[in-house]
């Protein structure tokens, strides 16, 4: 039950800390000093270019696994230097940022563990999420939300990709994926047999999912945002706790449950 506590807090944290960000981020582009990412945010065709993107990654990361991981590594260390500086440059001036990044990519690199890659998962999510969360409108990210959760259900139970990636990238620490230690030894089904494993794991695109819906939704105000936040931390928990009860299982594509769950608090939060 820790391990599942501690990841619902960090679930929670990153959510509440992208919100934070996203605030800062609206603010900055409602007084012209930065640019949001689309030029039109309430263009669904926005949502359909997303998914364009994630399927190129997926297909680059898949690649990736099947020559060498280690190649894997670069592309996963660019994109963490360039998000956690962003952070970073939210608090800190001039080149501060650029180098604290390095420093801790660095530092996760020479004594990798999963602790490390958590926390570089905590400062890299909130940035991505709080710009697109305040560069898109809620209706056209929550359509982006519900094409990601049928490709999530698609990749796990059908092409399982997805399934292939969890297994190698259990191997080791990864930003890819947030990882808590776990007493209780289970059975999970891989695509090549069982596993027994010890931990319990969820991708950072969850995370990121649930996160930008929070910040798209400060444009109705902050209660929207902290609701959806707080229920999907609750879902994320529950989740957890159901599979956690079972000997043997497999793993589940969470991005759906979050879509179900957003909507609904989102729904909730309108008549409260």
């Amino acid at each position: 039950m820790r391990e599942i506590i501690l990841l619902s807090l960090f679930f929670l944290a990153v959510s509440l800390f992208s919100i934070y960000l996203g605030g800062l981020t609206k603010v900055a582009i409602e007084k012209g000093e930065i640019e949001p990412v689309f030029e039109n945010p309430s263009d669904y065709t926005n949502s359909l270019f997303m998914f364009l993107l994630i399927l190129i990654g997926t297909i680059i990361v898949f690649l990736f696994v099947k020559v060498k991981l280690e190649f894997m590594k670069v592309v996963e260390n660019i994109a963490l230097f360039l998000l956690i500086s962003t952070t970073f440059s939210y608090f800190l001036p001039s080149f501060t940022p650029f180098i604290l990044s390095f420093l801790l990519i660095l530092l996760s690199e020479i004594k990798p563990s999963f602790i490390l890659k958590n926390f570089c998962i905590f400062l890299a999510i909130p940035s991505a999420s709080a710009i697109i969360g305040a560069s898109l409108d809620y209706k056209v990210l929550f359509l982006f939300f519900l094409i990601l959760s049928i490709y999530d259900i698609v990749s796990v139970f059908l092409t399982k990709h997805m399934v292939y990636f969890a297994e190698k990238m259990l191997n080791r620490p990864t930003a890819f994926i947030s990882v808590f230690p776990s007493g209780k030894i289970r059975k999970i089904k891989f695509t090549k047999g069982f596993r027994k494993v010890r931990v319990v794991a969820l991708g950072t695109g969850d995370y990121f999912m649930s996160s930008s819906i929070c910040v798209s939704l400060l444009q109705l105000g902050i209660k929207p945002a902290i609701i959806t936040s707080l229920v999907n931390t609750l879902t994320i928990f529950l989740l957890f706790y159901l599979i956690q009860k079972r000997e043997v299982s497999r793993p589940l594509p969470a991005i759906p449950f979050l879509f179900l769950s957003s909507i609904v608090s989102f729904l909730v939060s309108i008549y409260l």
